[in-house]
């Protein structure tokens, strides 16, 4: 934080000599927002700590964490995140609308420790576990990194449910019961009664001869036709 103080104006002549460091540490920084898109806090998340590296000189940091999820794990909260939102749309509880543009052309960037510092973390998006139906979930569904250190304890009530080798997820394997409970919570994303029709556009032949025919479903995209009527000359001769 220092570091980002200490250079908020690049002016000063006693950064004439690091110049060349800032202008190098440019070709990094698609990575590092990338690396920070891929950190970004989940629904369920109301914060999320990570390890950063950072250039002494205050020219670039990295988010140096790689996150890592267990698939059905990560469905299944997707899944209870996507019907807290919908719940959320209807309801309009803490739906705030933003204005846009957020900030002035001439208005100054946002000191961090003056305004963001001292923010408390918004309510994260979690779905109340309470009934008895996800009792096997329920301790551990929202945790940082789920199911990471059940293999410390072994005589625990998950013990004879779950294997996991540890924060890597490279080895797991859950047992049906979970993955039950661990499906139900997911399937508003998972289409479980694929619509009959559902290759009827996408079927390239039937698709060229409908759009050849300027078809169009009510309410659904109309096509420019292929070949527009054109003005022959009439003169055969």
């Amino acid at each position: 934080r220092k570091i980002l103080q200490d250079h908020g104006d690049m002016s000063s002549k006693r950064y004439n000599s690091e110049k060349r460091i800032y202008i190098g540490a440019l070709k990094y920084v698609p990575h590092a927002l990338y690396k920070l898109l891929e950190n970004i806090p989940m629904p369920w998340e109301s914060y999320k700590e990570v390890p950063v590296l950072f250039h002494v000189t205050g020219a670039i940091s990295f988010i140096d964490h790689v996150p890592k999820v267990i698939e059905p794990v990560y469905r299944a909260q997707w899944g209870t995140a996507w019907l807290m939102m919908r719940r959320e749309k209807r309801d309009r509880r803490h739906f705030k609308r933003m204005r846009f543009p957020p900030f002035d052309d001439e208005e100054p960037p946002l000191d961090y420790a003056d305004h963001i510092l001292n923010v408390e973390p918004g309510e994260a998006v979690q779905l109340d576990l309470g009934d008895d139906q996800y009792e096997l979930l329920r301790d551990w569904f929202y945790d940082t990194k789920p199911l990471s250190d059940v293999g410390e304890n072994r005589d625990g009530p998950l013990s004879e449910h779950v294997y996991v080798n540890g924060p890597s997820y490279k080895v797991w394997r859950l047992s049906t019961p979970i993955m039950a409970q661990l499906y139900d919570l997911a399937e508003p994303l998972l289409n479980a009664f694929p619509d009959a029709n559902r290759r009827f556009l996408f079927d390239l032949p039937e698709f060229l001869t409908s759009k050849a025919l300027n078809v169009a479903i009510p309410g659904g995209p109309r096509f420019e036709p292929l070949f527009r009527d054109v003005d022959e000359d009439e003169d055969w001769n």
